[in-house]
Order: C-alpha cells, then structure tokens, then sequence
C-alpha cells in the first residue's frame, strides 16, 4: 500500500517536472552549478550524504556563492553560502524564506510540535516562551552541575584506566584505549538532562547507555538513510488521521523506518513521564512554599513550567502539554547532539595540538590564583569562564570549522531578488521564483576564504585573538550568524535558543583537567572520524588517556 502511495507522488512530481520544461524559462536558468548527478534525484544523493562535505565545499570553491542544483526530475534548486544573499535569507528577508515542509513535518513526527517542528505565530509563540529560560541567571544557577558532572566523570574515568591497566591491554599496555566519542555522548546527555530536565539518565559509573543515550546518538545517521524518503513527508502526512499515519509506519518492512520509530517513541515516552513528574513534584513544593528546592531548583524545564502556570495566572501565552514535551525532546536533542560532537571534536584538536592545550593549561592555573574568580562553591565562576580567551577562541575555531549543523534548507514562500557577490567580485541578483527550494550551506559559508582569510579550512584558534581576518577589516563580509559572527548556531528568526547554553557546558568541560591529558592516538596525526556534514554523528575517534606532566 505505502509503495503504491510513493509511486502515485512519483507520478506527481513527474507530471509538474514536465509542465515546467515546457513553462516559461526559469530564472535560474543562468546561474553555474553541477550537472545533476541523478535524473530521478537530481544532486539529492550528493548533499545528503554522511561524507558529502567535500562536495558542498567544492560547490562555492567552483562556482561561487549562489549556486544551481538539482532536486527531483530536474526541479532547480539553490545553494547559497554568499554573505550578501545569506543576509537577505536569514535577516533581512527571513519572512520570504521558511522552513520546508519536509524539515517541519519529519521533526513534528519524531519531536513533537517544538521549536524545529513549527513555523509563523506558533513558532515565535514558542521562542517568545523559551527564549527567558536561557538567560545569563538561568545560566549561573546550573553551573555547578555541569561541574559536578565533570568532577563524576574524572573519577570515573580515571577508575576505567586502572582497571584497563591491571587487566594488562595486550595491544596498548602502557597507555589503555578509551572511545571518547561514546564517554562524550553520556556525559553530554546526563549534563543536559540534569540541567535541562532535572532528570538524571547516566549516573555515569555504569557499563550500558541509558537507553535514551542510544537513541539520541544513533538518530541522525538513521535520518541520513532516509534522506531521500523524508522527501515525501509532507505527502505522508496529509494522508488520513495519526493513526492510519501511524499503521502505515508499523506496516513499513523497512530497518532504517521502524528504528526511527522505536526512537522517537523513546524520546516521547521519557518527555511525558519526565512532565508528569515535575507537575506532581510543582503541586508538593507549591503547597509547601519550596519550589526552589525541586530538582536542585535549577533546571531549566522546571523553569519553563513556572513561567508557563505564572502565564495561566495571568492569561499570558501558554504552551499546551503537546508543545512542553515537544520543546523537551528537542532541547535534550539538540543540546546533547551539539555539546557531544563539539567535545569530541576538542579533544581530537587538542591531542594534535598540545601546543594549545599548555596554552588553555596555563591559563587555567592563572585564573586559579586568583580568589575573586571563585564562586560561593570553590569553583571558578561563570564569569571567571568567559574570561579565557584561548579556551574561548578554541571553542570557537572548532564551531566555526565544524558547525553541529552543516547546511539547513529554506523554502522561499514569496518571489523575492537576492543579492550576491560573483567570484569575480561583481555585484549580481537573481530573482527566486515562490516554491523554490535553498540549501543555506552553514559549514561552506564558515570556511569561506572572502570571510575568514587565506586559511579558512585550517583550524586556527589564534585567528580570534587578533584583528587581522577580511571580516574585520570590511563589515559587509560578516555572516548574519548569532554567535560570533559565524552561522553555527544560524541567526535570525529562527536562531538556537540554546547557544549560550551549549557554548557554557563546553566551556565548562574543556576547563576541567581531563580536556589537558589526553593525546591522540594516532601516530600519523590524521583524523580517524567522518567529514563535518556527519562529525556530530558517528565520530570514532579513539583517544589514548595518559597523564601530562
């Protein structure tokens, strides 16, 4: 039946390729880009590939900022990474340009109705809701647990070398090999859920993932080898009542569909026991006056749920259960996606770079001295943190080199002219046709050598420490990012909520003595993990834990 169903949209999207050739000519119809590789999916299979980075780098390196491509029986297509036309997308125009129906409907299946799985009023409702959590008090009040989680972690960690040691590693003898990617993803997700949920999901001193953990870490690459069916999730979707919707998933003989099933199921069951929770514990403190006592008083859902019944009170905006659990599968998503693919990623740099690790070393132990960057704990402050300047600039060479994200894509819903810089330095427009589809090339635009000079595509923590890129000598260049100058965490409209949150917890981890100690490996130097477009997915690098003096 679903396979019927595919080949009745397949005809669809046949018919209207047809109609279009024999249409007006396109106004696209002059911009450079790749033949398609595909006649049934055009360029589809390049972009959306687990190791397709250098094709999405060689498309502006090639053909410039605005790019041609092809989706679905020739239906064109654009790949932007021009600052020019990425100013109109994501901030000056915005409105024109929306998210597809493809990304909001997947999300809405997977998430829930939250921040990623909703456009127009509902959205801005959403962030207007979310936006207060994540403020700098918000911040300073969880920051004692990422530290206590990183203190956790240590012991652990160091316990696992001894016992490695002493069961004699025949293949590494003096140094015992650890998968740091897998130890970032549990940490990364116990952070989030102590801080995010005031739910503790990995203890940490256990052998087995929660099984929360491996769905979150196993959901992306999954969605990659559906890259080309999520395609027709907005057919799918318009196709009866959820439950129908939901026979049709169970009764798909496909891997890959009923692993994305189990997944989602995971992660909505967990959201509505976690829910259900928090309420019941609401009502006892609210009776008792200590509601700055639940869950350490800290987390952040605990603080939506506040500010949701403050809104109830008072007839604000309110966010049903639906959007609650939504926003919490995704924060938890997202914010264990984002921190554990960075972590990882910082620790390979630095085991290559133990220049910059005796750099951030020294720092640390100069901040150390001093007794006023000491917060009430003994531990250095949130504003101690910020003040680093190497752990900042390394974290930011790392965002900038490897974006969590590597390219979001927009559906323009208004005819709308973008501007744009030819390679040859001419200023130029093209007008985008309603319907058309772009591909916002995050990752491209961050390695730009207009932008970040000569050297875009080495990883140059420095580079923040001085004034000397093109960026700063001309402020045209700079992208409409929210961070820095740098779309990692996008911009506009529909900016993470949570950047200031993902940048303090990997702040909060790179300070702590493990991130010092730890070298690669590999004798070549090479990295053994994926290109950037899947580096948040299934990094493998194996590091070697040893004690630097």
């Amino acid at each position: 039946m679903l396979t019927e169903i595919l080949s009745s949209f397949l005809m669809f999207l046949a018919i209207k390729w047809l109609l279009k050739i024999f249409a007006s000519r396109s106004p696209l119809s002059d911009l450079p880009g790749p033949a398609p590789h595909s006649w049934l999916s055009g360029n589809l299979g390049q972009l959306f590939n687990s190791k397709g980075m250098p094709f999405h780098l060689s498309l502006a390196d090639t053909y410039g900022g605005v790019v041609k491509v092809y989706g679905f029986f020739g239906d064109e297509q654009l790949y932007v990474s021009d600052p020019r036309a990425l100013q109109s997308i994501i901030s000056k125009d915005q409105d024109c340009f929306e998210e597809t129906s493809v990304f909001t409907e997947t999300n809405k299946v997977i998430f829930g109705p939250g921040l990623v799985a909703t456009t127009g009023e509902q959205h801005k409702r959403q962030r207007r809701a979310v936006i207060p959590i994540f403020g700098v008090p918000q911040l300073r009040r969880i920051m004692p647990v990422f530290y206590e989680i990183a203190e956790k972690f240590s012991v652990v960690l160091e316990a696992e070398v001894r016992d490695r040691k002493s069961k004699n590693d025949s293949i590494h003898p003096e140094a015992p090999v650890l998968d740091m990617s897998d130890w970032m993803s549990r940490v990364a997700l116990e952070s989030v859920g102590r801080t995010v949920l005031g739910y503790s999901f990995d203890p940490l001193d256990s052998p087995h993932n929660n099984p929360y953990t491996s769905a979150v870490k196993e959901l992306i690459p999954t969605l990659f080898r559906l890259a080309l069916v999520r395609q027709f999730a907005p057919f799918l979707a318009k196709l009866g009542p959820t439950w129908f919707r939901r026979k049709l998933v169970e009764w798909t003989p496909n891997s890959a569909v009923q692993k994305i099933k189990d997944m989602s199921d995971v992660m909505h069951d967990t959201a509505v026991k976690i829910l259900q929770g928090k309420r019941e514990a609401m009502n006892v403190g609210l009776g008792d006056g200590e509601t700055e006592n639940l869950a350490g008083g800290r987390d952040i859902i605990t603080a939506l749920l506040k500010a949701n019944e403050d809104s109830k009170q008072t007839g604000g905006e309110q966010l049903t259960d639906s959007e609650l659990t939504g926003q919490m599968t995704v924060l938890i998503f997202g914010a264990q996606d984002t921190t554990s693919s960075c972590l990882s990623r910082l620790l390979h740099l630095l085991a290559q770079h133990p220049d910059v690790q005796d750099k951030i070393r020294a720092e640390i132990r100069s901040a150390q001295q001093d007794k006023e960057n000491y917060s009430k704990d003994d531990r250095l402050s949130y504003d101690a943190i910020s003040k680093l300047p190497w752990l900042e600039a390394v974290i930011k060479e790392t965002l900038r080199l490897y974006p969590p994200v590597p390219f979001v894509r927009r559906s323009c819903i208004k005819e709308t002219v973008l501007s744009f810089t030819k390679p040859t330095g001419e200023l130029s427009s093209v007008t985008v046709p309603k319907g058309t589809i772009l591909f916002v090339g995050i990752a491209t635009a961050n390695r730009l050598e207009t932008i970040w000079g000569s050297d875009a595509k080495e990883w140059k923590p420095e580079r923040w420490l001085s004034d000397t890129s093109p960026m700063a000598q001309d402020p045209s260049l700079k992208l409409p990012g929210i961070y820095h100058g740098m779309l990692s965490f996008f911009g506009g409209g529909r900016a993470c909520v949570g950047y200031k949150f993902a940048q303090l917890e990997i702040s909060a981890y790179s300070r702590h003595p493990l991130f010092p100690i730890l070298t690669c490996l590999q004798p070549s130097g090479e990295a053994n993990c994926m290109e950037p477009l899947s580096n948040s997915l299934t990094l493998s690098a194996k590091l070697e834990y040893q004690r630097r003096g």
